[in-house]
């Protein structure tokens, strides 16, 4: 059973608005792009595994995609595991990972080369990874006086199409490597050599903990790349041709290009705001983005996106949900 849902990354969701609004030519256009692919890549690997998780009884295991739990009582630092299969005997950590072309991982320098169209990459070694995880979230246990059960690790590759080849002198660690379609036999390997341990209670309190405790990483990205706001374009996209800005007329947005006509054309444009900025908003500041000259207008869009107000009159803002 699905506890909590996998949802889009907000990171890949900022990545998307802010490239759709750098003026062109901009110097960290490049950059973005590849991150914004890396990103995309990761979530779809990890969407390939909901196959395989499928293989797995769902009255006997309770999963949670992506979840960012603290490693300190203050939360002042947190660890993020992509999956967790958590059974009344035990606990699987899973690192998912959707990379294609020739993988290598080096025990001598702790680290995972990609080798790809004759490109060699290298990336810290995600069995490391999983393994610091797994330590963090016995730690977790501890911290929170709940039961241990065993814990187990994985890195789960879910591109086919990759090659693995493993260092000399490797060793064990090669046994928390799997392919995707191997997931639900290893899991069920775990369970054959386990007692129940937790309860229909203690799984229910665990649950509420991880959810309750669980913080999504909604990172500043303009901070991240130095964007400036004035580095992005402002305005309301045709939803057909994508041109910017439409006009406002009559309770309609009109494209001065297509000629298109969308009476709800604005919502992206304040989900795009509210991806970017992720802050109280002014309903002057939100005209000027979109390019409104009518305070009346803008609050009444604001108001049939059941969106009000909050403090002075004069100085009132209005909270933004991001999508």
């Amino acid at each position: 059973m699905i506890k909590k849902p996998r949802t889009k990354p907000l990171k890949l969701l900022k990545l998307d608005a802010i490239l759709q609004r750098l003026v062109h030519n901009h110097l960290k256009h490049g950059e973005l792009q590849i991150e914004f692919a890396r990103y995309s890549a990761g979530y779809r690997g990890e969407v390939a595994l909901d196959y395989f998780l499928h293989d797995l009884d769902e009255n006997s295991y309770l999963i949670f995609h992506d979840l960012r739990l603290p490693r300190d009582k203050e939360k002042k630092y947190y660890f993020q595991i992509d999956c967790l299969i958590l059974h009344s005997s035990f606990c699987v950590l899973l690192e998912v990972k959707n990379l294609s072309g020739d993988l290598y991982f080096d025990h001598h320098f702790d680290q995972m080369k990609r080798t790809k169209n004759g490109i060699d990459e290298t990336f810290p070694d995600p069995v490391n990874q999983v393994q610091q995880q797994k330590s963090y979230l016995d730690s977790w246990f501890t911290r929170n006086q709940l039961p241990k059960i065993p814990l187990y690790s994985l890195v789960v590759l879910t591109n086919p199409k990759s090659f693995i080849t493993l260092s000399p002198h490797y060793g064990k660690k090669a046994a928390h490597i799997i392919r995707a379609k191997g997931l639900a036999n290893k899991v069920q390997d775990f369970s054959a050599i386990h007692q129940e341990i937790l309860s229909k209670k203690d799984l229910s309190k665990l649950t509420t903990k991880l959810l309750k405790q669980h913080e999504k990483h909604n990172p500043d990205v303009l901070k991240t790349y130095n964007i400036k706001k004035t580095d992005l374009i402002t305005g309301v996209f045709c939803p057909d041709c994508n041109q910017v800005p439409m006009r406002r007329e009559r309770s309609t947005w009109v494209c001065t290009k297509c000629n298109e006509k969308s009476k709800d054309a604005h919502i992206r444009a304040i989900q795009d705001y509210a991806l970017i900025f992720d802050e109280p908003v002014k309903n002057k500041t939100l005209r000027r983005f979109l390019h409104i000259d009518s305070s009346t207008c803008m609050k009444n869009l604001l108001k049939s996106m059941n969106l009000t107000p909050s403090g002075p009159t004069n100085s009132a803002k209005y909270q933004l949900p991001i999508p």
